[in-house]
């Protein structure tokens, strides 16, 4: 008996490749699905490891909440060059819990001599100054105040009547930190999750939220129903 080579014809190459991409094309966006909620579980669970670590820092400095600024936010010669995040990292096990895994906010890692003492030098997560170093019994609405959240920003500079700065609340949208001018780009919003953000608020809960969800409320104290801004969403202003 005789047995002979039989080689794949052109066709049949053809088909074999048109089935794997029909494959491939069907199972990439699911994989690609997957892969970002891992990532958003992954920066929910830093977020919580933030919140825990700004709360036990309050519990051992007797009731105030880490302190800390943003260099072109800080007053003259105060030397702050640092994030409540910086002031946190005793209570981490590392700095990579300032970075989410789907994006990295913003990066200092430079030769800039301007630039170079900011700490941390890498991050994906903005600190609401509103809530910084102060007492916690200063803190009127735990349950609706954001803490940290994601941002290309390390500082949050909203106001009630913020409407006229950087396109709004410019912790989302990408702008001009550390690079010379202050304006924002609102083509490049924070939403790198699922059109979303996460948020830790002041109470200790995390929630993923759409931007056009997010209001002037969430961010500034003391912030009387009766003003406009109080029902605002932040992205009305950019």
């Amino acid at each position: 008996m005789t047995f002979t080579n039989r080689a794949f014809t052109l066709m049949e190459l053809l088909v074999v490749i048109a089935v794997i991409s029909v494959l491939v094309a069907l199972l990439l966006p699911v994989y690609l699905t997957v892969r970002e909620l891992a990532r958003k579980a992954t920066c929910i669970a830093n977020l919580k490891q933030l919140s825990k670590a700004w709360m036990i820092y309050a519990q051992d400095y007797n009731g105030w909440t880490p302190g800390g600024a943003y260099a072109r936010f800080s007053g003259p010669g105060d030397g702050k060059r640092y994030t409540p995040l910086w002031v946190l990292l005793p209570y981490l096990r590392t700095e990579q819990i300032f970075i989410c895994p789907t994006r990295l906010g913003w990066d200092f890692s430079t030769t800039n001599p301007q630039l170079d003492t900011h700490r941390p030098r890498q991050g994906s997560y903005a600190s609401n100054y509103q809530v910084m170093e102060v007492p916690e019994a200063m803190i009127d609405r735990p349950t609706e105040l954001i803490v940290f959240c994601d941002s290309y920003n390390p500082w949050q500079d909203c106001y009630a009547n913020c409407h006229g700065c950087t396109g709004g609340c410019s912790s989302y949208i990408w702008d001009r930190i550390g690079r010379g001018y202050y304006q924002g780009d609102t083509s490049k919003p924070t939403a790198w999750h699922n059109e979303g953000i996460n948020l830790c608020f002041a109470d200790g809960h995390i929630k993923w939220l759409n931007l056009g969800n997010i209001f002037y409320r969430n961010w500034v104290r003391f912030l009387p129903e009766s003003d406009p801004h109080y029902y605002r969403p932040i992205t009305q202003d950019w």
